[in-house]
């Protein structure tokens, strides 16, 4: 796959940036960055730009472990009920031989 280099906005400044995804998603990308930063220098008195990026980027962690672990203990949720169903399938249907 070809990579692409895309020039986003982020926080009043430009970046070229190469990545291998489609430029809209690194558009969109470079987008929540932005937003996040934005948001956070509308809502802190912290005015330095390196902070606000130290800031955005441990709430967007934040948010992302927080996804993650509701991943995890999604997949466990699942997994045990298709054990349980797999158990009761086991125990209610007949039991097949191979040279029937």
């Amino acid at each position: 796959m070809a990579a692409n280099v895309v020039v986003v906005n982020i926080y009043g400044d430009e970046y070229p940036i190469t990545g291998v995804t489609d430029a809209a998603h690194i558009s969109r990308v470079a987008d929540y960055v932005n937003a996040r930063m934005t948001e956070i220098a509308r809502v802190s008195k912290v005015k330095a730009k390196d902070k606000i990026a130290i800031l955005a980027a441990m709430s967007i962690a934040s948010e992302l472990l927080e996804r993650s672990d509701e991943l995890a203990s999604t997949d466990k949720t699942v997994e045990t009920r298709l054990d349980l169903l797999l158990e009761q399938l086991e125990r209610d249907l007949p039991v097949v031989s191979e040279g029937a």
